[in-house]
């Protein structure tokens, strides 16, 4: 499951630095493999435990993501809302210590790349996809040791 999310991972953060857009599809087409990955795992073992954390803090990380999306002049697009969703699933088969950190984790990867933007007073939209992805994959990383 972490290799889709690393691989698509990748390719989402090259887009969204070059062109500021996150594509639906890649995220579509990378959601339906975790879910698919997920629900074989659960069939297999016939233990649903993993499958149903991964669903809670997907809905959980998306719905707070989105609910960033309709701030006013907050920044954040669908792409990322839908992004933050599945991330949110994957590390919610790790527990919930690691959906925290990846919560968190791509603001304070972020903070030193805005405060430059806002010290050059660059009014340039910042991709945040590339901290989600790195955020998550930290997160992985801290909660594997």
């Amino acid at each position: 499951m972490w290799l889709v999310v690393l691989y698509s991972g990748a390719l989402l953060a090259a887009v969204d630095i070059s062109v500021r857009r996150l594509p639906t599809p890649v995220i579509a087409a990378a959601a339906a493999a975790v879910f698919a990955i997920l629900v074989t795992e659960a069939a297999i073992t016939a233990d649903g435990r993993r499958l149903a954390s991964a669903a809670a803090a997907g809905a959980v990380l998306g719905g707070g993501y989105l609910l960033l999306a309709l701030i006013a002049g907050s920044g954040m697009g669908l792409g990322d809302v839908r992004l933050a969703a599945l991330l949110g699933a994957a590390l919610g088969t790790l527990g919930w210590d690691a959906v925290l950190l990846g919560a968190v984790l791509p603001y304070l990867l972020a903070a030193p790349a805005a405060f430059i933007r806002l010290v050059r007073r660059d009014g340039g939209r910042l991709a945040f996809g590339p901290y989600l992805v790195a955020g998550a994959l930290a997160a992985l990383l801290l909660t594997s040791l």
